[in-house]
């Protein structure tokens, strides 16, 4: 993946600050898409914003962030063409990208540990669709 959108809701902004900061130590280029704060926003608006985005594009994928991670993964799986995963743990991650070509990574804020956090968000980052056929078959359905 090259290009990542990142949103977060209010209770997610200050991991996703945390997730940004390791995303510019690690070269990648990231555009925030809000919000901007601790006031409370709309997790459904800011899903909109990160998802409309990575659908334009097949060289995107986006970053997730709520409360509880539940709320922006309904919302973004919402919108054709989106494939976006709630991870715990990297085997998740890697999963999300191997098996079903994820293209937007969903983490909950509460309790969330940074370490953790960030292998979850380098595996999401640099792990491959791996083109088996019977999971591009599966995607296939989604998308109809």
């Amino acid at each position: 993946m090259q290009d990542i959108i990142i949103g977060s809701d209010h209770r997610g902004f200050e991991l996703k600050s945390q997730i940004k900061d390791y995303l510019r130590l690690n070269k990648f280029f990231f555009i925030d898409v809000g919000c901007s704060g601790t006031v409370s926003v709309d997790y459904p608006v800011i899903a909109k914003e990160v998802v409309e985005t990575v659908a334009g594009s097949k060289h995107m994928g986006g970053i997730l962030i709520c409360g509880s991670g539940i709320g922006v993964s309904i919302a973004a799986n919402r919108y054709k063409g989106i494939r976006a995963a709630l991870c715990h743990t990297i085997e998740q991650a890697r999963s999300a990208r191997e098996h079903t070509d994820c293209n937007v990574l969903c983490i909950g804020a509460d309790g969330a540990d940074i370490e953790n956090v960030k292998k979850i968000v380098s595996v999401f980052l640099k792990t491959k669709f791996s083109g088996d056929e019977k999971y591009k078959k599966r995607i296939a359905m989604l998308d109809n």
